[in-house]
């Protein structure tokens, strides 16, 4: 069985360099936005079940304005001017209406809990009580304290169903989450997303305890998983001058295939086609192919890679002169 990289989906039409900067941009702030709201949510979730008072307001806002809002509106925007294949346009349609609903609830709930802190309806339907056992004459009418008491039983119903909402929301946020993940496999060729993606190890290793990055790298390069991106990390590194770097992903390359007991054959492979890819984009850039073959010469000696380059460090593909 032959072992090729992910695949990948048909090539979209050539942007110019500016619109696809922007559209990058754009990409990664749906990506680290979405992920950025399932911590919040999930941390909010566990402090939540040990308090007694639940969620907040102040949480619920801060949680849809500074990273679901985004979410929802870039949605709009990306998803609908999609170039990718039927069945990704499918997905991202439907992670769009699924999101919208998740969206919506969480906003009835955000208004639920700005009633239920700003009003004290227990407080007032005591008050309320205790006039229609005075002996006061200035009684409120009996069609203001039946809309009271239908007032109070209907604010009741709305807090008690507030915990079920949140139960469905947790699970509506777990299941967006997978088709997310289906959905950012198209960007397993884009370095500067995969590379950005990256460096928010930190908010990754947050969200996914003992998996990191990893669990996200294993997403979207579906076939190869982290190995794969590592390498593919490795090149972009490695192209831009960044020796150590490239050097510490490759590791982590040769480490992550034998975790996952990845034969050495198709490490190889792996490593083969994103050094001749590389080689190919730089083949008309002169003095910048020539300075990238010099870095390559540093990894492909290196001792500690011997099992990710095999034989290439004699290969006169890579001679410098």
């Amino acid at each position: 069985m032959t072992h090729n990289p992910s695949a990948r989906s048909k090539e979209a039409p050539i942007a110019s360099p500016l619109l696809e900067r922007q559209k990058n941009g754009e990409r990664l702030e749906l990506i680290l936005s979405f992920y950025r709201g399932l911590k919040m949510f999930r941390d909010l979730s566990r402090r939540a079940r040990r308090r007694a008072q639940g969620f907040r307001f102040k949480d619920m806002d801060q949680l849809i304005e500074d990273h679901l809002r985004k979410v929802k509106d870039l949605c709009h925007k990306l998803f609908r001017e999609s170039e990718h294949g039927e069945t990704e346009r499918i997905l991202q349609a439907f992670f769009d209406l699924y999101f919208g609903i998740l969206f919506h609830t969480l906003l009835k709930a955000k208004e639920n809990l700005r009633l239920r802190e700003n009003y004290n309806i227990q407080k007032l339907n005591r008050l309320m009580g205790g006039l229609k056992h005075s002996n006061r004459k200035d009684r409120l009418p009996i069609a203001i304290q039946k809309l009271f008491r239908r007032l109070a039983r209907e604010f009741a119903d709305d807090t008690h169903e507030l915990a079920g909402e949140m139960t469905e929301a947790r699970f509506m946020f777990n299941q967006l989450e997978k088709i997310f993940n289906r959905i950012i496999q198209v960007y397993a060729g884009n370095a500067t997303i995969i590379r950005s993606l990256y460096c928010q190890k930190d908010l990754f290793n947050e969200l996914f305890p003992r998996q990191g990055i990893h669990r996200l790298f294993g997403k979207i390069f579906r076939k190869n998983g982290p190995t794969e991106a590592f390498v593919f990390l490795g090149f972009d590194y490695l192209r831009s001058g960044h020796l150590s770097e490239s050097r510490d992903l490759f590791l982590q390359a040769v480490q992550e295939s034998r975790k996952r007991k990845m034969p050495v054959a198709r490490l190889r492979h792996l490593y083969e086609h994103y050094r001749d890819r590389t080689i190919n984009q730089l083949a008309s850039t002169g003095n910048a192919l020539l300075a990238f073959r010099l870095r390559l010469q540093e990894i492909e000696t290196s001792p500690a890679l011997r099992s990710l380059v095999g034989n290439h460090a004699n290969d006169r593909s890579i001679s410098v002169e």
